[in-house]
């Protein structure tokens, strides 16, 4: 059985070293002695607190926000996938919405990470999600599957499951300032459709195999109609990562949930 995923993107915080210690103290604390046997935890820090973050405590695992799609070389500013596996990254988030949106990253750029993230047996967690234009157009499912096609055409088998695919509708993320959720029904349909495409680009197998996230205005209290209702595999949650026992909290209900099932 596949661990329910909860990613926490920390984005742009934790500005000083303290305020990373702080942070790391506060997750040990609120993660120590619970039993999430079916609940596994990814905490993407800035660059700057990798290394500070490599020992994390049970049941979490380190990613990183981003990374380029070369190995090294002449490339600014940029952190590259063998940096990331030095570090003791296992995870990286590739085409989040705040980067396609004010970075203008296209579909092309995040395939050429995703082929540098799996050379490096890293994990990439690819973001992919509509505007609120295209979703008042109805053409959501238009949307999703030409990125789907230009993050796995050409994969085997074996690199498509590596691939974890995170729904981010990008009117519903909190900097969007929409105020909007989709609801439960609205992600089960997105992630339907998710399994048709792999069933008739891949096989069947694969589509049940794949793991499916739900990113976008993630809290405990919108949790469950988020996640375990719309049958996803797990959340990508932003501004709520911020406070390490609300992050906690949500693997502690998604552990209940599992629990409740078996």
């Amino acid at each position: 059985m596949k661990a329910f995923l909860v990613v926490g993107n920390l984005k742009m915080n934790l500005l000083t070293e303290a305020e990373g210690e702080r942070y790391l103290g506060e997750l040990k604390k609120a993660a120590y002695g619970k039993h999430l046997s079916g609940v596994q935890g990814v905490i993407a820090p800035p660059f700057i607190h990798l290394y500070r973050f490599a020992h994390l405590p049970t049941h979490f695992h380190l990613g990183a926000q981003d990374m380029h799609w070369e190995k090294s070389g002449a490339a600014t500013g940029s952190i590259s996938s063998s940096m990331l596996k030095h570090a003791g990254v296992e995870y990286v988030l590739l085409g989040h919405s705040e980067r396609r949106s004010t970075l203008g990253e296209t579909d092309a750029l995040v395939r050429a990470k995703v082929d540098a993230a799996l050379r490096e047996n890293l994990v990439p967690i690819v973001c992919l999600g509509e505007t609120r234009e295209e979703r008042e157009r109805d053409t959501t499912t238009t949307v999703i599957a030409r990125q789907l096609e230009a993050t796995f055409a050409g994969l085997s088998l074996l690199q498509a499951e590596k691939v974890i695919v995170a729904y981010e509708p990008r009117w519903a993320i909190s900097t969007s300032g929409t105020g909007l959720i989709p609801s439960t029904t609205d992600i089960f349909q997105v992630k339907v459709f998710i399994r048709k495409w792999f069933t008739e680009h891949f096989d069947a197998k694969l589509a049940e195999r794949v793991r499916v996230l739900y990113g976008g205005s993630v809290n405990s209290i919108h949790l469950g109609s988020l996640s375990w209702e719309a049958e996803m595999d797990g959340v990508l949650v932003g501004k709520e990562s911020l406070f390490p026992r609300e992050l906690v909290k949500m693997m502690e209900m998604a552990e209940r949930h599992i629990q409740s099932l078996a």
